[in-house]
């Protein structure tokens, strides 16, 4: 189980991964395992917290008691979806951007990693100074996608 790499621009000294939720698909213990050796400081959580507990209590558990070995951000969107507060969203991904211009090292996920975490990863992109089309075709290339005609909207406007 390795993490995605997100190509970004040259010059974000940061690193951005994507992936299915911590510990769905992999034993937490393993997952725990690659956030330490990839450095990660950052993973952000693109599930609501009922979510998170029904596909990986013990992910769900490390939250709660706030046992986690890196910062965690909480940008819930509703599957095939959007975000509840479109200013919240905005907030975090400017978060995400600024971090990584600093050299944060973070990790953005959903439930599979694909049409939340692509949708995000897009407008993080975007941020980034990236075009909507080329911050698309590089979460393509990461293994995400928008999921549905929601999401693809949202990055354009974004």
């Amino acid at each position: 189980m390795a993490f995605r790499s997100l190509a970004l621009p040259d010059t974000v000294s940061g690193r951005l991964w994507l992936q299915s939720m911590p510990g769905r698909r992999e034993p937490w213990p393993f997952f725990l395992d690659e956030a330490r050796l990839q450095q990660l400081n950052l993973v952000v959580c693109l599930n609501p917290l009922d979510e998170v507990e029904a596909l990986s209590p013990t992910y769900h558990k490390a939250i709660a008691q706030g046992r986690l070995p890196f910062r965690w951000m909480h940008v819930p969107m509703r599957d095939y979806g959007l975000a509840a507060d479109a200013a919240a969203f905005r907030q975090g991904v400017e978060q995400i951007a600024q971090g990584l211009r600093m050299g944060d090292r973070t990790l953005l996920h959903c439930a599979a990693g694909m049409g939340r975490t692509g949708t995000m990863a897009a407008c993080v992109l975007k941020a980034l100074g990236v075009s909507a089309e080329d911050a698309v075709e590089a979460v393509r290339a990461a293994g995400s996608n928008p999921q549905s005609a929601l999401q693809s909207g949202w990055i354009h406007q974004f």
